[in-house]
């Protein structure tokens, strides 16, 4: 068993997420210490693949380094089990549709009732106010509602959605930094506290100068694919092996840029001197620059751009980034060993603190792996009881 070590140690989690955003946002807690018990169904369903020697691959690393114990929560028995375990937590995170934990019997008024320390953290599609509160949702569902696939594609092709689950991913981020708020909270008034994090919030709040821009102008913005829709140049550039990722915000970045094209003429040409004018001349100016670098290759562009400071970059695959020693420098990849898929890799954890510089990483548990060990240890439950409540969950799981 790793001991746990972070920021967080001694922090006791009860974990009832499911999908992405809960999980992610307690995979975060248990990376920097805090103790997550995961709270499963007997007979959790088996979703889709893929498998490594039986246990599914998305699993793997967003249940890393917590303790699963099984619960039949339509059973009288395993409710009041949950009950004394939130009673001794500090956190207990969710993300059910609203009006579900009341259902249940562990609505806020009930759990702080037992614990007035405790963060409830709820995290849901649309937020525990507003006309769409009793409405479920999944990642691409927000996407959608909050615009940010409007924003996304080519100027004449169709909206898209991002290439990976960020309207989970951002809405767990948030819940993470909002759980950790609500504890420094705690050390200075004592309480805890209910938090209402909407993925659709979370998502629109992502959306960057988009909401002002069309708050001030009431116009929509066009999608401008990978270009931007200031910044001029800024985007992909051919190169003989692929495309090269060129941005300049700034004029003087620009003119670094002429300078590492060997085209210093166009610092004074009009068409393209000043920000306005580059976004006036977009066309003529990516013209100009794709002649240039679709004379060289990848490794020569880059290395001509960064003799001159211009931020650039290639466009790395998968297998790419997860072989470059930028990744392999921070510890982005690491590995943990589970009891029945073996040793896997995944990606580490991007926050590095001084005082604790080495994040443990604990396997996915198997399904109610620490049952046991967690209703005795936490509850000083007999073995007797323990034997008797899991006998419940048997028939749950032919």
């Amino acid at each position: 068993m790793i001991e746990k070590r972070g920021p967080l140690s001694g922090i006791t989690v009860v974990d009832l997420t499911q999908f992405l955003s809960g999980p992610l946002s307690t995979m975060i807690l248990a990376d920097l210490g805090a103790e997550v018990i995961k709270i499963e169904r007997p007979d959790r369903p088996k979703a889709s693949g893929p498998f490594l020697n039986g246990e599914r691959i998305y699993d793997l690393s967003i249940q890393r380094s917590k303790k699963s114990i099984t619960l039949n929560l339509k059973a009288e028995k395993d409710k009041r089990v949950l009950m004394k375990l939130i009673r001794q937590a500090d956190i207990l995170v969710e993300n059910f549709k609203p009006g579900t934990m009341e259902r249940m019997g562990f609505g806020y008024d009930v759990v702080s009732s037992i614990n007035p320390r405790i963060i409830h953290m709820a995290i849901s599609g649309f937020g525990y106010t507003g006309p769409y509160r009793e409405r479920g949702a999944l990642d691409m569902v927000i996407q959608g509602m909050s615009g940010l696939m409007s924003l996304s594609g080519e100027p004449d092709g169709r909206p898209m959605r991002c290439g990976t689950s960020i309207s989970d991913v951002v809405s767990g981020l948030y819940a993470f930094g909002a759980m950790a708020a609500a504890l420094y909270d705690r050390e200075k008034t004592g309480n805890g506290q209910f938090i209402d994090v909407a993925m659709l919030d979370a998502t629109f709040s992502c959306l960057e100068n988009a909401v002002i821009n069309t708050c001030i102008t009431g116009k929509n913005p066009t999608r401008v694919g990978n270009s931007h829709p200031t910044s001029v140049p800024f985007g992909t550039f051919p190169v003989l092996d692929g495309e090269i990722i060129i941005t300049c915000s700034r004029d003087a970045a620009f003119y670094d840029l002429c300078r590492a094209l060997n085209r210093e003429d166009m610092i004074d040409d009009p068409r393209f001197s000043k920000a306005e004018a580059r976004r006036q001349n977009r066309a003529q100016l990516t013209e100009e620059i794709s002649r240039i670098t679709s004379q060289y290759t990848l490794d020569e562009c880059e290395k001509m751009l960064e003799k001159f400071d211009v931020p650039n970059g290639r466009i790395n695959t998968m297998t790419m980034i997860c072989a470059d020693p930028q990744i392999a420098a921070r510890e982005m990849i690491v590995e943990a060993e589970h009891p029945v898929a073996g040793k896997y890799r995944m990606a580490g954890n991007p926050i590095k603190f001084s005082q604790y510089p080495l994040t443990q990483y604990g396997p996915a548990p198997t399904l109610g792996q620490h049952t046991r060990q967690v209703l005795t240890e936490y509850l000083h439950m007999p073995q007797a009881e323990i034997d008797d409540l899991l006998a419940g969950h048997q028939p749950l799981c032919k």
